[in-house]
């Protein structure tokens, strides 16, 4: 069965307390941790004690979703994001790829300097989030195409957390761009795409209603994809991440409910993988 985890960003407005509970009923077997205000303010002392109270281990730490001033770069986030997973006993960060097309431009040398640095101190992992295409000028960024990535992370022997959501974006279809990440995916970002009509037509609105949307509400063959983690005997952490829009996280019922049925969802697929082997 796939160890199921879910992203403490999509309810980033509750407090945290409320966010283990809900992860707990639902029947999720972890949580992917976010640098958020809360976890600056209670500390690690704090996410360990829900940690416990709610049988639910931090299997990942990921960046603040809204970047702190100066803290927008791999130099400043990375010795944060060890030492918070270090002390909740976690031992894989996700960090997403620097926005820029040249490697003599400083946030590049810095991301690369940054990563050295910080894996020779840590058994830590860290693992490289492919990135969602927002504006057409995005591909050209040096690891935003899923091939890059992947002749990048083979090359400084790092592990990849795949994003569905994102990876709908790009110019590949999802079982070929995870086919191309393949062997070196440790952790999963689950959500769906949609193909809708907003306005404002802004990119940045993109993630709360076009991406990252409930499972099995848009546009790519998510059952297809499940089942063939499945075949191939994925063995990482698979991780609901949705926006709150997506989840109406305005609304604690619209939340279980949501929740309930995103297990439910992966569960059935699982079954059907199984019904067919």
């Amino acid at each position: 069965m796939l160890r199921l985890s879910f992203s403490t960003g999509t309810l980033y407005h509750l407090p945290l307390r409320t966010t283990f509970a809900l992860a707990h009923e639902a029947g999720f077997e972890g949580v992917e941790l976010i640098l958020g205000p809360q976890v600056l303010l209670r500390g690690a002392a704090y996410v360990r004690r829900l940690s416990q109270e709610y049988s639910l281990p931090v299997l990942s730490v990921h960046p603040p979703i809204v970047p702190y001033p100066g803290q927008n770069k791999a130099a400043r986030i990375l010795p944060h994001l060890f030492s918070l997973a270090e002390q909740v006993d976690c031992d894989l960060i996700v960090l997403h790829t620097p926005k820029t097309t040249e490697a003599e431009d400083s946030r590049w040398t810095e991301f690369v300097e940054a990563l050295t640095r910080e894996r020779s101190n840590t058994g830590v992992r860290v693992s490289l989030e492919n990135a969602g295409i927002f504006w057409e000028s995005d591909i050209h960024y040096i690891l935003h195409d899923i091939r890059r990535l992947r002749a990048f992370a083979d090359r400084c022997d790092l592990p990849l957390t795949f994003d569905t959501s994102h990876a709908g974006t790009s110019a590949y279809e999802l079982l070929e761009a995870y086919a191309l990440c393949s062997g070196r995916v440790v952790n999963v970002h689950f959500s769906d795409l949609v193909h809708r009509r907003i306005f404002p037509d802004w990119p940045p609105l993109y993630t709360f209603f076009k991406h990252h949307q409930m499972p099995g509400e848009g546009v790519l063959p998510l059952a297809e994809f499940v089942h063939m983690l499945l075949r191939t005997g994925y063995l990482g952490i698979f991780t609901l991440e949705v926006s709150p829009t997506a989840i109406k996280a305005w609304s604690l019922s619209r939340i279980r409910e949501g929740l309930a049925s995103a297990v439910t969802f992966v569960r059935q697929l699982e079954a059907e993988a199984g019904r067919s082997d």
